[in-house]
């Protein structure tokens, strides 16, 4: 693939891409600043035993996308995560978000829980 086509494609990408951006991060809560951040809201006080942030994705990353993504957790008594239910934000973004979580890891508890994940990615510049 030649830069030409290379930046044809990115140039369609950001015209298919940019109106579907503003629509979703319109709807999205703002976070306070920083490199990038997780944070999650349960209903129980089941802590994170292990866990890796999401990559950067380089789409992303070429393209200048930032934002929050949101991601619904169904969380086994073991502490194993079984399920990624994608909330809302950048697919780009939630797509690296879902491949993340899915290997976390949580503390035992009683039964099962549902954990929804917020992370927002920011480019440092």
């Amino acid at each position: 693939m030649t830069a030409t086509s290379s930046n044809h494609i990115l140039r369609l990408l950001r015209l298919f891409l940019a109106p579907m951006l503003a629509a979703l991060l319109g709807n999205l809560i703002a976070m306070p600043a920083a490199a990038q951040q997780a944070s999650q809201t349960q209903s129980s006080t089941r802590k994170l035993k292990l866990s890796t942030p999401p990559e950067y994705p380089e789409l992303a990353r070429k393209m200048n996308i930032q934002g929050v993504a949101r991601v619904l957790l169904t969380v086994t008594a073991d502490g194993r995560v079984v399920g990624v239910k994608e909330l809302g934000g950048n697919p780009v973004l939630v797509s690296a978000l879902v491949q993340a979580v899915r290997k976390w890891k949580y503390e035992a508890a009683d039964r099962e829980s549902e954990i929804e994940v917020r992370f927002e990615f920011l480019q440092n510049h």
